[in-house]
């Protein structure tokens, strides 16, 4: 008797599609699980299970060792790359928010996996978030996810639609135009509370500027750069 496979998100979804092409009921089915929807990034399960059906009451064909079991055994011992990990887990977390957006991979090294996440601009712009903190804290689990149980570390770089370019531009441009007061008027401009990252991005943007001197103050949230003119 002829076997079929079939697939689904769900097992009901998947024991539909075999009945659908052996032309019974669901009832009629006699079914073997040949892979569940695994558990994917922070416990979403990956809408996939696989089966293999036939009419009950008849004799199963063989399986073929080298057909059925040999790729699940390639998969185990063939694990995949970090960059396909945070790929899979980036498809996962959309998937699962029902966003409009699928990653790509721009670069991946030894110590370094950049990627980009395009799709609708509402989408990208929730998953950007404000000041671009719903993208830090993902891009943090990311390498929290895909670094666990690795002594070599990767960074893990997540842009959305080219943000973190505009973002860098902006906040050089707003230090510029605060050094150029700084300048006019010979008093220090205290910068508003900023990330780590952002005070960087002040501090190298005006590092070459021979006539200003910058350096960072205050506690956890409140630490801001200082903009001060050299005496």
């Amino acid at each position: 008797m002829t076997w079929v496979e079939a697939s689904g998100k769900t097992l009901e979804e998947a024991k539909k599609a075999a009945a659908r092409e052996l032309g019974v009921s669901v009832d009629q089915l006699q079914v073997e699980v040949l892979e569940e929807g695994a558990r994917g990034f922070l416990g979403i399960t990956q809408p996939r299970v696989r089966i293999r059906a036939a009419v009950l009451g008849t004799e199963p064909e063989p399986v073929e060792v080298e057909s059925v079991v040999q790729p699940e055994i390639v998969a185990r011992v063939i694990p995949p790359s970090k960059a396909e990990q945070t790929i899979r887990m980036l498809e996962d977390v959309l998937a699962a928010m029902e966003f409009d957006a699928r990653p790509e991979l721009i670069s991946e090294t030894d110590e370094e996996i950049q990627v980009n996440i395009t799709g609708s601009s509402d989408d990208v712009g929730r998953l950007i978030g404000r000041h671009g903190q719903t993208l830090d804290a993902l891009q943090y689990l990311l390498a929290i996810a895909v670094n666990r149980g690795d002594p070599h570390k990767v960074r893990i770089l997540l842009d959305a639609e080219g943000y973190r370019d505009r973002h860098r531009q902006m906040i050089e441009a707003k230090a510029r135009d605060y050094a150029r007061q700084v300048k006019a008027t010979g008093r220090e401009a205290v910068l508003e509370p900023q990330s780590a990252r952002d005070r960087r991005i002040v501090h190298m943007a005006l590092a070459d500027d021979p006539d200003i001197y910058t350096y960072s103050e205050g506690e956890g949230d409140d630490r801001h750069v200082v903009i001060s003119p050299r005496r």
